[in-house]
């Protein structure tokens, strides 16, 4: 009894050693050699931080993420969903690339602009990401409360949205602040609050051209399309798009409206979003800079 225990001890260590051995020996073989032994794509292994793409010609290969895109933008390789869907963790290093990437998004916030049912989806998603992860509504307010620009967007966008409006005026902490004096703050020195412990460290775009070095948005858009009618992916995109507040300062541009609406719309994210602006200083003297000679 002893030995076969003492046996089965053995085979186990000497069966995961193999399975290891292998796994790594598969890790380093080229993907194209992989390919030659199974036709399979779902047996071929990347190594860490690749992405497996199948190219034009049918056969795979293992790149980065920005590899990845620039190859089906000009038409050497295709995006499988059926590929990424069973590799989320190269899904999920795909959607950071896009997130990131300011002229890839500027696409994506097209489709959302130009379809009225995507950008209700959209919005009613991130509502519902918002109410479960407070700090999401943070992480959009940041970009918009810090950069002068936005700031004044995002006043003029509140003044138009009557419940906003109404729900101001009958907020006694809001009206009184609105009505001190101006407080010390960092207002003349671009983005970021100093003072502000919510607000996020972020660079607005650097360019409006989006036109460069994208040769063929037609590749891209399909395969935008191909996650956004998938609900999982869409939703993890969403999801990414409000962590990201250099991304929240790019679309904040595009369509502060559409994004501040609906949250606005909510009597409860309406009120935390208030909440949150009393917090930020140099929001409030914005406000504050309209009225600097008003009694309460």
């Amino acid at each position: 009894m002893q030995f076969l225990f003492l046996f089965l001890i053995i085979f186990s260590i000497l069966g995961s050693t193999i399975f290891f051995e292998n796994s790594f020996s598969q890790q380093s073989t080229p993907p194209h050699h992989q390919w030659k032994k199974s036709v399979d794509p779902d047996v071929i292994i990347c190594k860490e931080n690749h992405l497996l793409l199948q190219k034009h010609d049918g056969s795979p290969a293992c790149v980065m993420p920005s590899t990845y895109m620039k190859l089906i933008d000009r038409g050497y390789g295709n995006y499988d969903s059926s590929i990424m869907s069973k590799r989320p963790e190269m899904m999920t290093q795909l959607m950071h690339h896009m997130v990131s990437d300011e002229k890839l998004m500027h696409h994506w916030h097209e489709m959302m602009q130009k379809n009225p049912n995507v950008m209700s989806q959209t919005t009613n998603d991130w509502v519902s990401q918002i109410k479960e992860n407070p700090q999401l509504l943070k992480n959009m307010l940041s970009p918009m409360t810090s950069d002068p620009t936005l700031r004044e967007k995002m006043i003029q966008t509140m003044k138009n949205h009557s419940q906003m409006e109404n729900s101001l005026k009958q907020h006694s902490k809001w009206m009184d602040s609105v009505h001190q004096k101006m407080m010390g703050s960092d207002m003349g020195q671009g983005m970021h609050n100093t003072v502000c412990a919510w607000c996020s460290d972020y660079q607005m775009p650097s360019s409006h051209d989006h036109s460069m070095g994208i040769a063929n948005s037609d590749r891209l858009m399909n395969m935008i399309h191909e996650m956004w009618v998938n609900s999982g992916m869409r939703h993890d995109m969403h999801k990414l798009m409000l962590q990201n507040p250099s991304h929240i300062a790019q679309m904040s541009e595009q369509m502060m409206e559409q994004m501040l609406g609906k949250v606005m719309d909510d009597k409860v994210l309406r009120q935390q979003m208030i909440n949150l602006m009393l917090e930020h200083n140099d929001f409030m003297n914005t406000i504050r800079h309209d009225n600097p000679t008003q009694e309460h």
